[in-house]
């Protein structure tokens, strides 16, 4: 049976500080676990077939990649089931319209679903779209199990497919109410997971660009070394995904691996696109020993943050040595009581000296702060304020400081959805840009308004950069050189660079 794989393109809004051109690393170990079960995989990556095509979406947005028309004609005529990855919420409008027009142009293929917004909002998602069902949480076996039963039903030419003996899928049931299986268990061998297909991808679009999650150091190609986080931050819809079983790959399988990607794709940078990746002190050091003693040469970065409790002195020592050159540290809150309340298990002050360390001993940081949280106050801002400057006179290079946003599936949203407070509908999703657009800050606490959340974030960036330059006066021009060589070496840079294409993007469109 031919099994379909979609990618959608990216949903961006026009003043978003950066657009992220990241391969689907979550879709290519599905396509390798459905062609290992000896489906036949055709993938259409809605982003990377078409990076360099913009066009507009509406509410003052952009869509990135192919046209839903393009999409359409990619799709075999003989094609016995389609997947669609829908991950941020934010995207979900864009994605639930392709998905109906996929409907539409294959009315009697079956239709399924994965990934983060699909698997924190099943019941929604399936009422809005023409689903037949979504694959919720890790989706290797489960998809594999789908597309078996799919296979079966068309083999004996049945109308009627026995889904609801599958573990870990949402579907509508025989009686047309919202049904959700029993929850799938965790793989238990991650060593056995098979890597991600990246030759079923037009993956060379990303490398030959420097495209990543990352700054841009060369050819960059996603690793995954671990899954899950034992941690259950409120803000975060991990638990829901991923439950909180954290395990870790072997360090030489997963060094293995990443020889064969050099070999095959002429790769020079990694993206460790972990939940949390740095959590054991010794696999760490071990891992990055392993390097050296392979004779590896390449960089490898952490940008989708990390927990940073056993990065001490020793452990950047290592991670530098064997080609780390960036790491995100994602605090979120300078506030000891704020931290508390959304169960964020770190120490400011450990923080700082893990970041001075880690700066001496030559990598590029980058922190991850988030004002207003529902019960954030004035207090609480300050005390993070505080703690921002700390770690500008530890050395860190960068800041990120963005409004909360009470993305599905996690904690703090179940809680104002309860009061009322949100609904899952068009308007909501939109506002959940304000994790990356400035201009549309949205405060969901009561202490702060809209525009007086952006001011203090505004406040908190000023506090950063303006002590971190003052110390470090040779930083700005740094960046200026860097600017003008073409090259990256922090956030700052990258985050640049994207502005400037799109300015060229926009003026060359314009005429």
């Amino acid at each position: 049976m031919k099994i379909c794989l979609i990618r959608p393109p990216i949903l961006v809004p026009a003043k978003n500080v950066l657009v992220s051109y990241t391969p689907p690393v979550g879709l290519a170990y599905v396509a390798s676990a459905l062609r290992n079960a000896n489906f036949e995989i055709c993938f259409i990556d809605g982003l990377g077939e078409s990076i360099e095509t913009r066009y507009p979406w509406g509410n003052d947005c952009f869509n990135y990649g192919l046209t839903f028309e393009k999409i359409l004609e990619k799709i075999p005529d003989d094609v016995g089931m389609i997947g669609v990855h829908a991950g941020f919420s934010f995207d979900w409008p864009m994605c639930r319209e392709l998905i109906n027009l996929i409907r539409k142009n294959f009315p009697h293929v079956t239709l399924i679903g994965g990934g983060e917004h699909l698997t924190a909002a099943p019941e929604e998602s399936l009422m809005e779209s023409a689903l037949d069902l979504i694959v919720c949480g890790e989706g290797e076996e489960t998809a594999v199990e789908v597309a078996k039963a799919v296979e079966v039903a068309k083999a004996v030419e049945s109308g009627n497919t026995n889904f609801e003996s599958i573990n870990g899928i949402a579907l509508h049931s025989k009686e047309g109410k919202f049904f959700k299986t029993n929850s799938r268990a965790r793989l238990k061998d991650i060593d056995n997971i098979a890597p991600p297909a990246w030759d079923t991808f037009p993956i060379h679009n990303y490398l030959d660009r420097g495209f990543g999650l990352g700054v841009d150091r060369g050819r960059s190609i996603p690793i995954v070394a671990s899954r899950g986080c034992p941690y259950q931050c409120t803000f975060c819809s991990s638990p829901n995904m991923w439950t909180t079983r954290w395990v870790i790959r072997d360090p030489d399988l997963l060094l293995d691996e990443m020889e064969d990607l050099i070999n095959r794709f002429g790769a020079t940078n990694f993206d460790f696109y972990d939940l949390t990746f740095v959590l054991k002190k010794q696999w760490i050091i071990d891992f990055c020993q392993k390097i050296e003693e392979r004779g590896l040469s390449f960089t490898w970065q952490i940008p989708s943050g990390s927990r940073t409790e056993v990065i001490d002195r020793e452990v950047a020592y290592w991670m530098f040595r064997s080609g780390c050159r960036n790491l995100t540290y994602a605090p979120e809150s300078g506030s000891p009581s704020v931290l508390k309340e959304i169960k964020k298990k770190v120490s400011p002050e450990s923080m700082v000296k893990s970041v001075r360390g880690s700066v001496k001993e030559g990598l590029n940081i980058k922190i991850a702060i988030i004002f207003g949280f529902p019960n954030d106050t004035l207090r609480k801002i300050f005390e993070s304020y505080m703690f921002i400057a700390k770690l500008a006179l530890a050395g860190a290079h960068d800041v990120s400081i963005w409004g909360y946003a009470p993305y599905p599936g996690s904690e703090l949203f179940d809680n104002l959805a309860a009061k009322n407070h949100i609904k899952l509908n068009d308007d909501f999703y939109d506002k959940l840009r304000t994790y990356g657009d400035p201009s549309k800050t949205t405060s969901y606490c009561e202490n702060f308004s809209n525009n007086g959340l952006k001011t203090l974030r505004i406040i908190g960036l000023a506090i950063f950069y303006s002590i971190s330059y003052l110390y470090r006066p040779i930083r700005p021009l740094r960046i200026i050189r860097n600017l003008i060589k073409g090259t990256q070496e922090s956030r700052m840079e990258m985050g640049l660079t994207d502005a400037f294409r799109r300015i060229k993007f926009y003026l060359a469109s314009s005429n």
